[in-house]
């Protein structure tokens, strides 16, 4: 399989010249971690499907009854078709500048509030938001939709999601502004410990190459990623087991594919099985 990096909005609009975009987009096949560089600011509405995005910070996974809102910068995306034949979103993109423009026309006050990584938020849908799509789905197969038009829509939800979620968007909208979307090494590591993403993934998300990734991994954790997560998902495994969990749940929560490969892994680290884990302590 040929890895690509996408590049959005770009990769949609040939003529990037706007700082708002609307795009809708749909796919008839699955994927998984695909490697996207977001140039601009992204509101996601889910019309069909399940999808899961990993950036520096977090991880969210969401179906149809949410959306999420995601800063410019690098991220892991997965799209899973279910019911339909297709996976459908709406995408909403808006620069950094656009946004300067919105807090200052609208004399939002950031400073009471945290410096805090926020740039992945997600929100159950209501009937605003509801409405609100079907609004954007009307426009689908418009030739009329002007800048002036998107740039409305843009501040439409921004407008009711800092009105209802007043703390947690002025905390986003001053995680943009003051740029604070870099992570470190440590705390990108940390954050995913106990994901299975692969060595490219992280150094993808840390901003790195491989091999620089791997050289300042062993300058801080003097071991290498694989130990480093095998330690890190057997040392939960065994606090989970010692909180009676059964090994059948445990596999699934620190995301084994099955319950045979965390179980040979757990051995081959505690030299016991799971099952037997408790009687050698």
């Amino acid at each position: 399989m040929i890895e690509k990096t996408y590049n959005l909005p770009a990769d949609f609009f040939p003529t990037l010249n706007s700082d708002t975009n609307l795009y809708y987009y749909s796919t008839d096949i699955s994927s998984k971690n695909n490697k996207i560089i977001f140039s601009q600011n992204l509101i996601c509405l889910l019309i069909d499907g399940e999808k899961e995005v990993i950036n520096n910070s977090d991880k969210i996974y969401i179906e149809n009854d949410k959306f999420f809102l995601l800063t410019a910068g690098k991220c892991l995306m997965s799209e899973k078709i279910v019911t339909s034949k297709n996976y459908k979103s709406v995408l909403l993109f808006f620069s950094d500048e656009f946004l300067i423009d919105f807090i200052t026309r609208q004399e939002i006050n950031l400073s009471n509030y945290e410096n805090k990584i926020q740039n992945l938020i997600e929100f159950e849908k209501d009937s605003f938001i509801t409405n609100y799509e079907n609004s954007l789905l009307i426009l689908e197969h418009s030739t009329k939709n002007s800048p002036e038009l998107i740039a409305t829509k843009v501040k439409e939800i921004l407008f009711y999601l800092l009105e209802k979620n007043t703390k947690e968007m002025c905390v986003f909208f001053k995680n943009i502004l003051t740029k604070n979307k870099n992570s470190t090494l440590k705390e990108i590591v940390e954050q995913h410990q106990n994901r299975n993403l692969t060595i490219e993934e992280l150094a993808f998300l840390c901003n790195m190459s491989v091999s620089t990734f791997k050289r300042k991994f062993a300058e801080c954790y003097q071991t290498t990623p694989k130990q480093f997560y095998i330690r890190a998902k057997m040392e939960k495994a065994g606090l989970l087991l010692r909180q009676n969990k059964k090994p059948s749940e445990i596999y699934y929560e620190l995301e084994y594919e099955n319950l045979s490969s965390f179980s040979n892994e757990f051995k081959k680290f505690f030299g016991v099985s799971p099952k037997n884990y408790l009687n050698k302590i």
